[in-house]
């Protein structure tokens, strides 16, 4: 059976003979092959080399190994791990809120419930602070957490700028896709809850391929910019499908990965599935899914 390799992260993989750099964007077809030896490039703890055995793959801590039609996939994922730093504590009434910092994760603890998250950053110098019900840690990189002492719920924002006004929190956001997107959300610190107020996002006028619809729609998932995504649909899906439909048909996307043009795999919270686009004058006119 032929054999598709690949990636969430960068890494050089390397066969008996020929060696690659590859990244998300990249496939690998591996023939001719009993094992693959990966380097993936990085400063993190996943920074180890593995081999893959691929007479009998199976799936692992480092990978899964998934049979899709007349080929089997291999799909390298992340593996981070967790080092300790520093503790501080806040008052509220009646009780205390504990706060572990990590270099790659950030724990609140009061006397009833502890949650532990792990953070898209590395250590960096960081206050923490009392909001309404809230124990809050903000990071120098515009990362802030919000742990609610009432709910024992943990809230993490993050954008390129931050802006928090009283109880009012502003976001705005880069999004580094393909559209360029700028996603500009407001939330407000209210009765021991967080209340988004509004999401806007501003887009580039730019020219694409006419190929890079079911690219443009997925991207556009992603990051929950629905109006956007229904742009694609052909007029008939269009006036079936609604936003809040869009919002739970692939579920909460972390990632896609092409296999062509018109086949990704799409990894969500809930799933991985292999999803193709059928498309009719540019537009989309069905979308099958299957769960791997």
């Amino acid at each position: 059976m032929k054999i598709k390799l690949k990636s969430v992260y960068s890494c050089l993989v390397k066969g008996s003979k020929d060696s690659f750099d590859l990244d998300e964007n990249d496939i690998l077809e591996i023939e001719n092959e009993d094992r693959l030896f990966v380097y993936p490039i990085s400063t993190s703890s996943r920074n180890i080399p593995f081999y893959i055995n691929l007479i009998n793959p199976q799936s692992c801590e480092r990978y899964d190994a998934i049979d899709i039609e007349d080929f089997k996939l291999i799909l390298l994922k992340d593996n981070e791990k967790l080092i300790s730093y520093n503790k501080e504590s806040l008052s509220f009434p009646n009780d205390t809120c504990e706060i572990q910092v990590y270099q790659n994760a950030i724990k609140f603890e009061n006397k009833n419930y502890a949650v532990e998250y792990e953070c898209p950053h590395n250590y960096m110098t960081y206050k923490v602070f009392k909001l309404e019900d809230f124990a809050c840690v903000e990071f120098d990189n515009n990362n802030l957490y919000c742990f609610n002492m009432k709910n024992n719920k943990l809230i993490h924002f993050y954008g390129d700028e931050i802006d928090l006004q009283k109880n009012v929190l502003q976001l705005n956001t880069k999004l580094n896709d393909c559209e360029n997107r700028v996603k500009n959300s407001t939330y407000k610190f209210e009765d021991a809850s967080v209340k988004l107020e509004s999401v806007q996002y501003s887009r580039e006028e730019k020219n694409f391929e006419k190929d890079m619809t079911p690219y443009r729609f997925l991207e556009a998932l992603k990051v929950k910019d629905f109006s956007f995504a229904k742009y694609f649909l052909d007029s008939n899906l269009q006036s079936k499908i609604s936003e809040e439909t869009l919002s739970k048909f692939l579920g909460n996307i972390n990632n896609f990965l092409p296999l062509s043009t018109q086949e990704f795999i799409v990894l969500s919270n809930e799933n991985k599935n292999f999803v193709r686009f059928h498309l009719k004058s540019d537009k989309i006119v069905d979308i099958s899914v299957d769960k791997l």
